[in-house]
């Protein structure tokens, strides 16, 4: 008797092992939507590698765009991933930002991951930033880039409540020609709640604020400028807008666009300079494309 509730208390333990072993698998999974500052591991690295030798950059080409989960809404019952890839080649762009983006959630009948095709078909790098979890996969954001992406993290945004959802930030180094870097950061901020926009815009200053590096940023931040509100004030303060004030380019919606929320912008002032900013004509989403040239003040 004793030697049996011995063997079942080891295979007990045994079985906690095994579990503990999972679930710590599971926590870095890059495609979990849960977990602040998740790491979300070294990806493929298909392109762009073995570029120290190779002269250093000029200037970047940056795009943020939210893909609708590559829906038009013109054809809401449709996926088209063509689409998508056909306004991202048009702008020719070394980084893309990317908002919402489904992974295996079979909406419309779509069950693959939507960054890893439009990287392939773009011969592009992908880091995959996972918010929530939604129909049977996940929903988030992405980075595409011409050259190897590493150290990719996620952090999770203040959620104000149960009627907002949860966001996140996502960042990864860009390894650039010529032993050069810079970060590469997106994000995609809650769109019913100015007060908690406020918050996650907050939060990014926080996280960002204090690192050194040169930061590449590409966010849909459901905020238009008005007198009054705080949260461009914030964001100015420690980012530069490629474009900031009346005389920005409309992003939203992509049909007759009447507001612009959708922005590229850089830290610190003195390492780039905006060379052009403009959007790309597209029906492929419900936001246009925002492609930005920054040039390197080295």
């Amino acid at each position: 008797m004793k030697k049996n509730k011995l063997v079942l208390i080891s295979g007990a333990v045994l079985l906690l092992g095994v579990l503990g072993v999972l679930i710590a698998a599971c926590n870095k999974d890059p495609y979990m939507p849960m977990g602040q500052a998740t790491y979300i591991g070294q990806e493929d690295n298909k392109y762009g590698g073995n570029n120290d030798e190779q002269s250093l950059l000029g200037s970047i080409r940056a795009m943020t765009y939210n893909i609708h989960a590559c829906i038009p809404p013109s054809k809401p019952d449709t996926v088209d991933i063509g689409g998508i890839v056909a306004a991202i080649r048009q702008g020719n762009p070394d980084i893309v930002f990317l908002q919402e983006v489904d992974k295996g959630t079979n909406r419309n009948g779509f069950t693959h991951d939507q960054a890893a095709v439009l990287g392939d078909s773009l011969k592009m790098n992908v880091a995959y930033f996972s918010a929530r979890a939604y129909l049977r996969g996940h929903y988030g954001i992405a980075i595409l880039s011409k050259y190897p992406l590493y150290t990719v993290r996620k952090y999770e945004l203040t959620r104000e409540n149960e009627s907002t959802e949860q966001r996140v930030m996502g960042t990864a180094y860009v390894d650039l020609p010529g032993k050069d870097s810079i970060m590469a950061v997106v994000t995609h901020l809650q769109h019913n709640s100015a007060t908690n926009r406020l918050q996650q815009v907050n939060d990014i200053v926080n996280i960002l604020g204090p690192k050194n590096d040169k930061i590449v940023l590409g966010a849909d931040f459901n905020e238009v400028e008005s007198a009054g509100t705080q949260f461009y004030p914030v964001f100015d303060r420690n980012f530069t807008r490629s474009c900031a004030g009346a005389g920005c380019p409309l992003t939203f919606p992509a049909t007759v666009p009447s507001s612009t929320i959708d922005f590229i912008a850089y830290k610190p002032v003195s390492a780039f300079s905006v060379q052009s900013l403009n959007t790309i004509p597209s029906q492929a989403s419900d936001h246009l494309p925002v492609l930005s040239e920054l040039r390197f003040n080295r």
